[in-house]
C-alpha cells in the first residue's frame, strides 16, 4: 500500500432527510383572491446513466456507517454478449444523484457481491480529503444467489459434511479508499480445515473504533460474513482487522467462523450497535428464523409462502436485509418490501409507497432507505422507511422479552400468562 495519512472521521449522528412516497397535499384557509396551490411530495430518485438494462445486475448497495451528507456506494455486475462477467465500484453523492464509476478500482474475481463502507479522512499526495474505506467479498464459484451449489447442513451438524476433493480458493476480503489508488485484499479463511469462505452471500453488523487512545494510529473494524465454506456448509465469519492509518495498511485481520444450527444464511445484520446483538436471517420452507448467536432465544418469523409474491408452497430467498428503528426490512428477487418488527409473529409485505417497486438491494442511513427500482433498471429509490404493521400476541410478547431480557425475566412472564390462562413456551 502507499504511506498516506489516513485519519477516521465518523460522526456521531447522522443527518437525514425524511422523504415520502408520491402523492399527497396540503391547504391553507385565506382570502377568496387566493388561489391553493396542492403541494405535491415526490420521492427522491438515484441513477445509473452507464446502466444497460438486462446487462448489468446491482449485486452490492450500502451507505457510508455514520457519515452526513455521504455518498452511497454501490456494485455493479455486468455481463457482455459472450456471457463475460465485469464488476464496477460506484460512488453517487447527493447533490448529483447520478452514480459514477471509481477510478483505480480494478476488481478481478469472477463473482463479487455486497460491500460495507465506513467514512475517512485521508491525505494523498498532500491533500487532505474525505473518501470511503470500502469492504467487499470477491470469489471463484457461483454461489447459491448466482445459480451455484444450495449449501447443506451434514448429517450431524451443520459442518459435518464431506470436505470436496478439489480444493477450493478462499473468497478474498478486499478493502479499498475510494479516489485514492489504495488497496488491500485478505483470504477469508481461519487456517485451519475447512476453515475457509468459498462465496459470498452478505457482509453486516459493522462496528469499527479508533485506537488511537490507546497509543495506536489505527481503527480495529470488525463485521461479520455469511456464505458458503469449504465444506460446502452455510457458515458465518466473523472479520476483525486492524487498519493502520498512520502507513495505510492493514497490519492485524482474524477469521473466525461462528457456529449456528441454520439451514441457510442469507443475510445477517446488527439488531443494536450498542449490545452488539446479531441478526441471522434463514429459511426453512415458510419460516425466517431471527438467530442471535450467543443468546437463548429465536424469534420465527412467519409466513405462508412468498410474502413478495402470491406464492404459497415455498418461502422467499433475501437477497438483502437492514435494520431501520425497530424493524428489519428486507428484499428479494421478486419486486416489494417486506419487514418485520420484532414483537409480531409475521416477515409481512409492505404497501403504500415507492418502495412496493423495490427488488435485489437496500441501503439505510436512519429512517432513510434506498433500494433498486425494479420499473426503472439502474435507478434508486430514496424512501423514509415505512411502519412495519404487526399485532403483538401473548406469546410473541414473550419472544420479544426472551430477546431484550434475561432468562429469568421470560420465565416470570411465562408464569404470569399461564397463570391468566395462556399456554405458552420459552425456547
Amino acid at each position: 500500500m502507499k504511506q498516506n495519512t489516513l485519519t477516521p472521521a465518523i460522526a456521531l449522528v447522522a443527518g437525514t432527510t425524511l422523504i415520502t412516497a408520491c402523492g399527497g397535499g396540503s391547504s391553507s384557509s385565506g382570502s377568496e383572491d387566493e388561489i391553493e396551490t396542492p403541494v405535491v411530495q415526490v420521492a427522491e430518485y438515484y441513477s445509473d446513466p452507464a446502466w444497460s438494462a438486462g446487462a448489468d445486475t446491482l449485486v452490492g448497495l450500502t451507505y457510508p456507517q455514520g457519515a452526513v451528507g455521504g455518498s452511497l456506494v454501490a456494485l455493479k455486475r455486468s455481463a457482455d454478449s459472450e456471457e463475460n462477467i465485469s464488476h464496477t465500484l460506484m460512488l453517487a453523492d447527493s447533490s448529483s444523484k447520478e452514480f459514477q464509476a471509481v477510478e483505480g478500482v480494478t476488481l478481478a474475481k469472477p463473482y463479487y457481491r455486497d460491500l460495507l463502507a465506513l467514512p475517512v479522512t485521508t491525505t494523498v499526495e498532500g491533500e487532505e480529503r474525505t473518501v470511503a474505506l470500502v469492504a467487499t467479498c470477491g470469489y471463484e464459484e457461483a454461489s447459491m444467489i448466482e445459480g451455484g451449489e444450495i449449501p447443506m447442513r451434514g448429517e450431524v451438524g451443520p459442518r459435518a459434511v464431506a470436505i470436496a476433493e478439489e480444493p477450493q480458493t478462499p473468497a478474498s476480503l478486499e478493502i479499498y479508499l475510494t479516489g485514492t489508488g489504495i488497496s488491500e485484499s485478505l483470504d477469508i479463511s481461519t487456517g485451519g480445515e475447512g476453515g475457509a469462505l468459498v462465496d459470498c452471500h452478505s457482509l453486516g453488523g459493522l462496528s469499527a473504533s479508533d485506537l488511537s487512545s490507546k497509543g495506536t494510529s489505527a481503527y480495529e473494524v470488525d463485521f461479520f460474513i455469511t456464505g458458503k465454506d469449504s465444506t460446502g456448509a452455510v457458515a458465518v465469519f466473523e472479520a476483525s482487522m486492524i487498519y493502520n492509518y498512520e502507513n495505510n495498511e492493514v497490519t492485524e485481520s482474524d477469521f473466525t467462523v461462528l457456529d449456528t444450527d441454520a439451514e441457510i444464511i442469507v443475510s445477517a445484520v446488527e439488531e443494536d450497535p450498542e449490545d452488539d446483538f446479531l441478526v441471522a436471517m434463514t429459511i426453512e420452507e415458510n419460516t425466517y428464523l431471527l438467530n442471535g448467536f450467543g443468546s437463548e432465544s429465536n424469534i420465527e418469523l412467519y409466513n405462508e409462502g412468498n410474502p413478495f409474491t402470491s406464492d404459497t408452497e415455498d418461502g422467499a430467498l433475501i437477497l438483502d436485509l437492514v435494520y431501520s428503528g425497530d424493524n428489519l426490512l428486507a428484499v428479494s428477487e421478486d419486486a416489494g418490501l417486506a419487514g418485520a418488527d420484532f414483537t409480531g409473529g409475521e416477515f409481512v409485505a409492505l404497501s403504500g409507497g415507492d418502495f412496493t417497486r423495490c427488488v435485489d438491494q437496500l441501503a439505510v442511513n436512519g429512517t432513510t432507505v434506498w433500494c433498486h427500482d425494479s420499473t426503472e433498471e439502474g435507478t434508486l429509490i430514496e424512501f423514509t422507511a415505512p411502519t412495519v404493521p404487526q399485532t403483538e400476541s401473548e406469546s410473541q410478547s414473550l419472544a420479544a422479552a426472551a430477546r431484550g431480557g434475561s432468562k429469568e425475566e421470560a420465565e416470570q412472564i411465562k408464569a404470569e400468562l399461564e397463570g391468566a390462562g395462556a399456554e405458552v413456551e420459552v425456547k
